[in-house]
């Protein structure tokens, strides 16, 4: 088990990309720390977790927000006072509004950038005095593919997701002995996912295919199959890797269609 002994601390994983890399990080032999909003969905994801393991000690839950301050501070502090230590810091937690500029009102940038960027870097910056001590220590952002282009309706999300990326290379460079490393998923059939595309009125299902006709692969990732990008750069698998945006998108910015597969979203009509 390549995470064996290791702590981590993953935001935003009660579902989802982070919940699937939760349960790939505790097969691996990791102890994991959850955080999100929603109380009823963290325990129950522990509760996954735990039986997918002999360790009952193997997962818990903190209930937090991470546009603040104090609660970042209390989520690593927890960690630290029940296990003794912190090896990797995943941050997956994530808000999302849809428009344009001209859509936007001030508070929903606010509610964006708190979260995205802010968040994240809040739970860095609790995080690296006890990453510093770790052998092997390792930071995975999750941004995204919309993070990398620009796109039609998305605005507030993208520019955000952008900053994700630059925000990753900084603290790389201000961080040397701790490895930073930024995912940008594209497409992924993630639970939350999959309710918007139902929300439009047609199949969650028939949304997907019209929007992998931009894809290379014809297909969205699988949460697992992101997860697997955020284990290789969080384990030592990637030894010799920091300050990289690791774009898993299945093709689509090569492909360099994915247009249509944002002309195809529903939820963009």
């Amino acid at each position: 088990m390549k995470l064996k002994s290791k702590v981590a601390l993953l935001t935003g994983a009660n579902d989802g990309i982070g919940f699937a890399t939760a349960r790939l990080f505790v097969e691996e032999g990791a102890i994991v720390v959850i955080t999100g909003r929603r109380r009823e969905k963290g325990e129950q994801a522990i509760k996954e977790l735990i039986r997918l393991s002999d360790n009952p000690d193997c997962a818990i839950f903190i209930e937090s927000d991470i546009s603040s301050i104090d609660d970042t501070n209390r989520i690593v502090e927890t960690t630290i006072e029940k296990f003794g230590q912190l090896d990797i810091l995943i941050n997956c937690a994530a808000s999302q509004i849809g428009g344009t500029i001209m859509d936007a009102k001030p508070e929903d940038y606010a509610a964006v950038f708190k979260v995205n960027i802010t968040g994240y870097a809040f739970c860095a910056k609790a995080a690296i005095p006890y990453l510093l001590k770790s052998e092997a220590p390792a930071i995975v952002n999750v941004a995204s593919l919309t993070g990398n282009i620009g796109i039609p309706d998305r605005t507030l999300y993208s520019v955000s997701k952008a900053g994700v990326i630059e925000l990753t290379k900084c603290m790389a460079c201000d961080f040397p002995k701790i490895r930073v490393n930024c995912v940008s998923p594209g497409f992924t059939a993630s639970e939350a996912m999959m309710q918007g595309l139902a929300s439009t009125g047609i199949p969650a299902e028939e949304c997907a295919e019209l929007i992998s006709a931009g894809v290379l692969m014809k297909r969205m990732a699988t949460t697992d199959e992101i997860a697997n990008v955020i284990f290789f750069l969080a384990s030592d698998l990637s030894s010799y890797i920091t300050g990289v945006n690791i774009i898993a998108d299945g093709g689509a910015l090569c492909f360099g269609n994915y247009g249509s597969a944002f002309s195809n979203d529903p939820r963009l009509k």
